[in-house]
């Protein structure tokens, strides 16, 4: 089998979870995730992108033995949305230098679906802490709290709910679900932080940009929205 066979079936394994690939170069993977895919590996033994990028560089490259896989961020599992991953050492400790220096060329947009009535615009700057798996505001003075800061655009709104896009400023865990609920407008489907009941909070990593790891030139990952938020935009009627 070539190069370019290989690929296609590869990339057509990888689409059978639901993966999707966006840009793929020497250094670098850009993929699109579904919800519901952890990115590593958890006790649960669930399949995870990690082992989906080693399998897919396994066969796509027609390589013996495991593949280099630089996980260098996350996304939450019922998040979906745009991720990406290194192909080798000297990409990955680039890459993971620009998200946690929060480079400024470093841009990640979200699309949150929220109920309530949020602003036209708005930024949220919050000091919190995980505790028990939970995100927590924290308390004054407590040194364990990390400063969380986020802005975001309304972009439609129908009764008692709208779409916003979101501008991270910092990239914390649970940071977007929590600032939005402290706020007063959680996620859709996003009961852990009181949103209304759904199959998964309603949250999408939309776009991903930085500058390319091996000579510095612009990246944008466009990672489409899936068709149940799509779905949401309809059934409440946001335009």
């Amino acid at each position: 089998m070539d190069e370019h066979d290989a690929r296609d079936v590869a990339r057509r394994a990888l689409a059978r979870h639901g993966v999707v690939v966006l840009l793929e170069d020497n250094h670098l993977l850009g993929l699109a995730k579904p919800a519901g895919l952890l990115v590593q590996g958890d006790p649960s033994g669930h399949v995870h992108l990690a082992e989906l990028v080693d399998a897919y560089r396994q066969q796509a490259e027609q390589k013996p033995g495991r593949a280099y896989v630089g996980l260098v961020h996350r996304l939450d599992r019922n998040v979906s949305g745009a991720i990406v991953v290194a192909k080798t050492s000297k990409a990955a400790s680039r890459l993971a230098a620009l998200f946690r220096e929060r480079d400024e060329r470093l841009r990640k947009t979200y699309l949150a679906w929220v109920s309530g009535h949020p602003s036209e615009a708005a930024t949220l700057r919050h000091r919190i802490r995980r505790e028990g798996g939970v995100t927590r505001l924290a308390a004054p003075g407590d040194t364990d709290g990390r400063e969380a800061l986020l802005s975001y655009r309304r972009e439609g709104h129908a009764t008692a709910c709208a779409r916003l896009r979101v501008e991270l400023g910092t990239g914390l865990p649970h940071q977007i679900r929590f600032q939005l609920a402290f706020a007063g407008f959680p996620l859709e489907g996003d009961v852990k932080y009181g949103g209304p009941p759904g199959k998964r909070p309603a949250l999408h990593a939309l776009e991903l940009a930085f500058p390319h790891p091996v000579g510095g030139a612009p990246v944008v990952l466009h990672a489409p929205v899936p068709k149940d938020l799509r779905r949401l935009d309809k059934r409440r009627g946001i335009e």
